[in-house]
């Protein structure tokens, strides 16, 4: 949905797949519609509803002649099971993905901490997707959230710079809260960490942060590889 967020997610297709050369590369299409209405602003205000918007563009990626369809945006998985009835190929949920990366691989974690826009706090896509594994979901703040948002609109704007105060306050609230294991549950989100990884507050907090858009571009690579 944001313009770098796929971007990002398309290069991390590219860097996960096996290939000597262009032909060995998978075939991708692209429909960088920036005209989607604002998903957070529905959840929040009942703004623009984006829904026919996604429907739209999820049919023309299958009439351009895709075979699976990839969406992403965190927040706009509030509307996948309304997006899905009208596709005749698969979707992928990023959201279980996560969900079920976190169950598969830290068997031990009951509590986990999610950083993601107010729209997907309110849908509460990921504590739906969680119940499944009896995996409670640690809130932020309230403030914190709003903080958050900021961020995340920064970073659509191209602002990458000067949030790391606000973003150690947030893990370190986490921290304290004994949460180990946080979703990047924002598409923009993995972008700004892939600055912050080597700052030295945030590696002394030995927090582990999964990469929903990593995890979505994996999730393809291997089926598009079958």
């Amino acid at each position: 949905m944001g313009p770098e967020a796929t971007a990002n997610l398309f290069n991390k297709i590219i860097n996960l797949t096996e290939a000597n050369n262009d032909q060995e590369h998978i075939p991708i299409i692209i429909d960088n519609n920036v005209l989607i209405p604002d998903r957070t602003a529905y959840l929040l205000e009942k703004s623009t509803n984006p829904l026919k918007y996604l429907i739209k563009s999820a049919i023309k990626l299958e009439l351009m002649g895709a075979d699976l369809v990839l969406m992403p945006c965190n927040t706009a998985h509030y509307f996948y099971e309304d997006i899905i009835k009208y596709l005749d190929i698969p979707m992928l949920n990023m959201v279980d993905i996560a969900t079920t990366h976190v169950y598969n691989n830290y068997k031990n974690v009951k509590r986990i901490g999610l950083l993601a826009t107010m729209g997907t706090y309110t849908s509460r896509v990921y504590e739906d997707s969680l119940k499944r594994f009896d995996i409670e979901v640690v809130p932020v703040l309230e403030e914190d959230q709003k903080k958050l948002l900021d961020i995340i609109y920064s970073i659509k704007k191209g602002n990458k710079d000067n949030h790391k105060e606000a973003v150690y306050s947030i893990l370190r609230y986490l921290s304290k809260n004994e949460v180990s294991v946080i979703i990047l549950g924002c598409t923009e989100l993995p972008i700004l960490f892939d600055i912050l990884k080597n700052d030295k507050d945030i590696i002394r907090l030995k927090q582990v942060y999964i990469d929903t858009t990593y995890l979505l571009a994996k999730k393809a690579v291997e089926l598009a590889s079958l």
